[in-house]
């Protein structure tokens, strides 16, 4: 990994304090989130194939002939029990093995860049705002090994002799994200603007108020688009290539149109995330002309407000004791956040929405005793 940055920060007037940066990281030999499979047939015998077809032949890549590989251990190639093999499998760079693949090879590279502005600001009567914005942009061939905690999945490889070809954004990708945190003292009460001379009982009631809270809008994340319709006679002569893709009709606007809950398809009505119109079968001997992660599509994006009101109060000798008294709201306004939608071009359920991300409201109390 190579980082590099360039941060200007100000101290400017009535509080505020303003960080501006440009960052940037770029990865290289980075592993493949999959084993890197190296034991695909090679692409000139698939255009080949594509040739043959196309005047009526039966390509020579799936012709049979009699097993050669027949009677060696079972578990260490091709089956010893099979009694014909394609000629295409002659043609992979190990044709003893049905399959090879390398892990954690380091076949693959990032590269990200970034805009960085956060505001801070500390307010004299106690409190302070930070505003933080990025934008961003995430470009890869290959995406993250832990791809158990993507919910929204990751862009698989198709084609695994031609690795630039995968590239493009990455599953993780996310251009804008908006973060405004804050800790504020209410002025009331003892030494504040308003109220500050109530006293007794009704002085501990009107001061120690605060608020804080953290709003987040983010972009969602994009969608990745694979063939899910019958196998493509490429898919069925198992040569080992990748995840197979439509392809994507140029100049058609993939995103159908509307708010989020309009547009969730299957039993919640609308026309579902994605115009499936834009996407058409793949070639029969070829790979589809969809990119890995399609950077025209993306899942809904964050919309979440945590807000608190606490309460302190002071009491005892010399006020050492203290209560402090909290009601937090979690999604404040009970925004849902769905999920990405059905990327499996040829399935039922294309385009369609079926889950949520967030979690509804929560509200919870809490009460601490300080001595």
């Amino acid at each position: 990994m190579q980082q590099w940055n360039l941060d200007l920060q100000r101290q400017l007037p009535a509080g505020f304090f303003a960080d501006i940066a440009y960052a940037a990281s770029k990865g290289v030999h980075l592993p493949n989130n999959t084993s890197l499979q190296v034991n695909q047939i090679p692409d000139h015998f698939i255009a080949e194939a594509a040739q043959q077809a196309a005047v009526g032949a039966t390509p020579t890549i799936i012709q049979t002939i009699p097993n050669p590989f027949a009677g060696i251990p079972a578990g260490t190639g091709l089956s010893s029990t099979a009694t014909n093999i394609t000629l295409g499998q002659f043609d992979r760079p190990f044709p003893q093995y049905t399959g090879l693949q390398l892990s954690a090879f380091g076949c693959c590279d990032s590269n990200y860049q970034s805009l960085q502005v956060s505001v801070t600001r500390r307010f004299q009567g106690g409190g302070t705002m930070l505003v933080a914005y990025t934008n961003s942009k995430l470009i890869s061939n290959t995406d993250t090994l832990t791809t158990w905690l993507e919910g929204s999945g990751v862009g698989q490889v198709q084609d695994w002799n031609n690795l630039r070809g995968e590239r493009s954004l990455s599953s993780q990708d996310v251009p804008q994200r908006l973060v405004i945190s804050y800790v504020l003292d209410l002025p009331f009460g003892h030494g504040k603007k308003f109220l500050s001379g109530t006293s007794g009982v009704a002085g501990k009631a009107v001061s120690g108020w605060g608020v804080d809270g953290v709003t987040t809008f983010q972009r969602g994340f994009p969608v990745k688009i694979t063939w899910a319709g019958p196998n493509t006679p490429l898919q069925s002569a198992n040569l080992g290539t990748g995840v197979i893709r439509p392809n994507a009709v140029a100049g058609c606007s993939k995103a159908t149109s509307g708010s989020a809950a309009s547009r969730l398809g299957g039993t919640f009505g609308g026309p579902g995330w994605i115009n499936a119109a834009c996407f058409s079968a793949p070639p029969a001997w070829g790979f589809g002309s969809e990119a890995r992660v399609d950077a025209t599509l993306r899942a809904q994006g964050v919309n979440n407000f945590d807000f608190a009101v606490f309460k302190r109060t002071t009491f005892g000798p010399d006020e050492h004791l203290g209560l402090e008294f909290r009601t937090e709201f979690f999604n404040l306004f009970n925004h849902p956040q769905f999920g990405s939608p059905d990327g499996s071009f040829g399935s039922s359920t294309f385009g369609q929405v079926t889950s949520q991300e967030g979690n509804p409201r929560l509200i919870q109390f809490a009460l601490k005793f300080l001595f």
